[in-house]
């Protein structure tokens, strides 16, 4: 991750890649729905129905990402991918969701966090395939009926671009048997920040970048790239898919950090 600062000439153009997801305490950000139902007499079979696809941007470490993930570290794409079991179609199933394969950019990782955790909770590269033992997995449900779902999972990845996600759903009650559904392909794009373009003019930092629609944007800038701060006047800037401008004067200010925080 590149960062860039404003010496005192402040006399040279910088590009930095810098993303985020999630700024204070939305509920749910990026989130998609995926939900476990049974096909109908005779077959009892587990399927998965709704999203296919889902976008993850970068989250800043410390960086607030939403109310139901609190404890997340940040440092990684990330996004909400929510699995749910219905009721009264899954009635004592106590469906589990079980990962079959990551594909993905090469030396790249996918993971799952419980709730609450502050590191994941599996991890596994790019290629991998189920095989053997070798099969992670997580309940959808919040108690013991096997109806709902549990808010503040995340899904991460490592770097941007295109993973395929194959999932399944299996059941984790013998006394109440259901066909293990069929994979449901997850296609999860990885976005990269758009670079942030600065250079000095008249005693003021004026910064640009390609912005994304319907995705949201603040401008944080840091006297030692440990302390973050929001630029007030440069908050919640909606994406337009064109090139944005802004300004931050650098009145009194030895050295100065930019990033661009990137969210829906």
């Amino acid at each position: 991750m590149n960062t860039c600062a404003f010496p005192v000439s402040f006399r040279r153009f910088v590009s930095i890649w810098m993303a985020a997801l999630g700024l204070v305490l939305l509920s749910p950000v990026l989130s998609a729905h995926i939900h476990v139902d049974v096909q109908a007499a005779p077959s009892g079979q587990l399927i998965l129905v709704g999203a296919t696809s889902e976008t993850m941007v970068y989250v800043p470490p410390g960086e607030p990402f939403t109310l139901y993930a609190r404890q997340f570290p940040g440092g990684y794409y990330a996004a909400e991918l929510t699995f749910s079991s219905e009721d009264p179609l899954t009635p004592n199933a106590l469906p589990h969701i079980q990962l079959l394969s990551v594909s993905g950019p090469e030396g790249a990782a996918f993971a799952f966090w419980e709730a609450g955790a502050t590191a994941p909770t599996w991890t596994r590269a790019t290629g991998w395939t189920a095989s053997g033992s070798d099969h992670p997995d997580f309940i959808t449900y919040e108690d013991e009926t096997g109806v709902g779902h549990i808010h503040g999972r995340l899904f991460t990845a490592t770097h941007p671009g295109t993973y395929t996600i194959a999932f399944r759903a299996i059941n984790g009650n013998t006394s109440a048997p259901r066909v293990a559904s069929e994979a449901r392909v997850i296609t999860i794009e990885v976005l990269a920040t758009p670079p942030l373009s600065i250079r000095a003019e008249a005693g003021l930092a004026r910064l640009s970048f390609t912005s994304r629609t319907d995705f949201t944007y603040d401008l944080q800038s840091s006297p030692n790239l440990v302390n973050w701060n929001n630029v007030p006047a440069h908050q919640f800037i909606a994406g337009t898919g064109e090139v944005l401008e802004c300004s931050d004067a650098l009145t009194n200010r030895s050295q100065v950090f930019y990033r661009l925080v990137e969210y829906r």
